[in-house]
């Protein structure tokens, strides 16, 4: 029995028995489990089922892929959610405005934790280097290449200065080894291009262990000594490589999550997820007001590794519950904003700057900020809508073919 044979026999025994049904959600009532078990026994195609006591009734999930076509992956709606709240917040931490202190517990952390979530290792080296070229180091090289001709243009005609653009092989070199004059808010993609190439050649999840603990280590290490060659000092200089020692914690414990995909996905937010979000909220509120500021473009963690990782996992705890909260709302726009957020990491600091001069000319107070960053997002998305159907290789090739 195929599964295009199979999916109309389950609808009608489980209609024959009362049961209630709602898209692939079913309630089964207990006289119909033997049938839907020997029918499922014959062959019956799907995915997964889950099932939860409910007094004397059971909580079914049942996915039926199509018989003719091959299945595709299907978005997750509140992973879309995290990611398009999530480059807000990144947005709104750019303007260095209210209450932002807080909002870089987990700001960062949490899209390092979705990154994880969302990676997989390939099955041979070849399509791991194919994605890695086409999703994240042709992004990179464009839009930092932009940015850098965009910068040689405001300072040679607008500055009043006349001054040259960076000399072109000085900003490639620094660009190569991740210095953060040239890769800018890209020191983000930067480090995850390494966090990728970790996880695909680590074998072992005791491996991952010692990578952790030395990942911690070594960020300690950089945040709390200091020492001096030919007047510089090269622990402190904002370089995306040892950004890997404080992002690959919260990378790879997304990536671990994703062992329970679906369970996140079934979780159904009830009267207790608010207390989840008060508590977690509150724990950010903890941690943003016992530590500095988390910037982790300059490997910095605040000065607590343990409020750090407390604070970013709690952020993201309460992003994923206010996203479950919302993920009932299918809004093509929270889709374009997930896939693009390469793009609006990569420019919304023009748009930045643009607004700063003009508040300083009308005396914007800061909790405007805040709309502002909501405003900046939602001007990404057309250019987002254009660049996935024309130019979709600045966003990834390989993001936009497979969704």
């Amino acid at each position: 029995m195929n599964s295009a044979e199979a999916k109309p026999k389950m609808s009608n025994l489980l209609d024959n028995f009362g049961a209630s049904r709602e898209q692939n959600k079913f309630i089964c009532y207990p006289e119909a489990k033997p049938k839907l078990s020997n029918l499922l026994d014959n062959g019956a195609s799907r995915e997964r089922i889950l099932t939860s006591s409910m007094d004397s009734t059971s909580l079914v999930y049942l996915s039926f892929p199509n018989a003719n076509t091959k299945e595709s992956s299907a978005r997750l709606n509140w992973v879309d959610w995290m990611k398009a709240i999530g480059i807000g917040l990144i947005v709104y931490g750019h303007f260095f405005s209210l209450y932002d202190i807080y909002v870089y517990v987990f700001n960062v952390p949490l899209f390092f934790l979705i990154s994880g979530f969302l990676c997989k290792k390939e099955s041979t080296n070849r399509i791991f280097w194919k994605k890695i070229w086409y999703n994240l180091v042709i992004p990179l090289l464009i839009i930092c290449t932009m940015n850098y001709l965009w910068g040689g243009f405001i300072g040679y005609f607008l500055s009043g200065s006349h001054s040259l653009p960076e000399n072109p092989l000085l900003f490639y070199g620094k660009l190569f080894i991740g210095i953060h004059e040239a890769v800018g808010t890209f020191w983000f993609v930067y480090t995850l291009i390494i966090l990728k190439i970790v996880l695909q050649y680590t074998r072992t999840a005791f491996v991952h262990i010692v990578w952790f603990l030395l990942f911690l280590f070594l960020a300690y290490i950089f945040n709390n000594y200091d020492y001096e060659i030919m007047g510089k000092h090269p622990l402190k200089i904002a370089w995306s490589i040892p950004n890997t020692f404080v992002s690959y914690p919260f990378f790879i414990i997304g990536h671990f999550l994703r062992r329970w995909k679906d369970n996140l996905s079934y979780y159904q937010a009830n009267i207790y997820t608010f207390y989840w979000i008060a508590i977690s909220l509150f724990i950010v509120f903890f941690c943003g007001h016992n530590h500095k500021y988390v910037f982790l473009y300059i490997c910095g963690y605040g000065d607590n590794l343990i409020l750090y990782l407390l604070g970013g996992l709690s952020g993201s705890v309460f992003i994923f519950l206010i996203s479950k909260l919302l993920e009932k709302f299918h809004w093509s726009i929270i889709a374009d904003v997930s896939i693009g957020t390469t793009l609006i990491l990569g420019f919304h600091m023009h748009i930045i700057q643009i607004i700063q001069i003009i508040r300083h000319f009308f005396n914007i107070p800061s909790f405007a900020d805040f709309v502002f960053s909501i405003i900046i997002v939602l001007l990404f998305v057309p250019i987002i809508r254009l660049c996935k159907r024309y130019a979709p290789i600045i966003m990834g090739k390989y993001r936009i073919k497979t969704g």
